[in-house]
C-alpha cells in the first residue's frame, strides 16, 4: 500500500517529537542555579529531526517534544521558551541540513546549540536577572556540546534511514 507523502512526513513528525519528548525528559540534571532548568541531551534527536524532516517539519517536531517534556517535568516556566527556542533550532538546522554532508551536518548542529544557548539567556535574563542568565550559559554549552556530539555519533545510522 502506498502512502501518502504529507501523511508519512506527519508520522515521522510526530515519532520524532515523541523521541526528542523520551530523550529529554529521561536525561534531565537539574541545573544548580535559581533559574531551574535542567541539562538534558534532548538537542540531538532536535538536530537530528531537523536533519530527518526539513525545516518546518523539524521545528514542529522539535516544539512540541521539547515543550511537553518541560510541562511534564514540572518547568512550566519553561514551555513556551522552549517551544520558540527548539522550534527555531529545528527550522533552521532542517533549513541549512537540506544538502548531506557530515561536515554540513556538525556546523549546522554547532549553529542549532547557538541558537538554544542564545535563546535561553535571552528568556532568562527577561524572566530572571541578568546575573542568572550569565550563570547558565556555562550548563547551556555543556549542554550544546552533549547534543553535538550525540548527534554526530549518530549521523552515519541517520543518513541510512533519510536515504529510505
Amino acid at each position: 500500500m502506498q502512502i501518502n507523502r504529507r501523511t508519512q512526513k506527519i508520522t515521522i513528525t510526530a515519532l520524532m517529537a515523541a523521541v526528542i519528548f523520551v530523550v529529554t525528559y529521561i536525561v534531565r540534571i537539574p541545573i544548580p542555579i535559581a533559574s531551574g532548568g535542567y541539562l538534558n541531551i534532548g538537542d540531538a534527536p532536535v538536530y537530528i529531526a531537523g536533519f530527518l524532516l526539513g525545516g518546518p517539519w523539524g521545528a514542529v517536531a522539535a516544539a512540541i517534544g521539547s515543550a511537553l517534556s518541560d510541562l511534564a517535568g514540572g518547568y512550566v516556566a519553561y514551555a513556551l521558551p522552549t517551544a520558540v527556542v527548539k522550534g527555531a533550532m529545528g527550522f533552521v538546522c532542517g533549513k541549512l541540513m537540506e544538502k548531506d554532508g557530515a561536515g554540513r551536518f556538525v556546523l549546522t548542529a554547532i549553529l542549532g546549540g547557538a541558537i538554544m544557548v542564545g535563546g535561553y539567556a535571552g528568556f532568562e535574563a527577561v524572566l530572571f536577572n541578568a546575573n542568572q542568565a550569565l550563570a547558565a550559559i556555562p550548563f547551556n554549552c555543556i549542554q550544546w556540546a552533549g547534543g553535538v556530539i550525540v548527534a554526530s555519533a549518530l549521523y552515519p545510522a541517520i543518513c541510512r534511514l533519510r536515504s529510505r
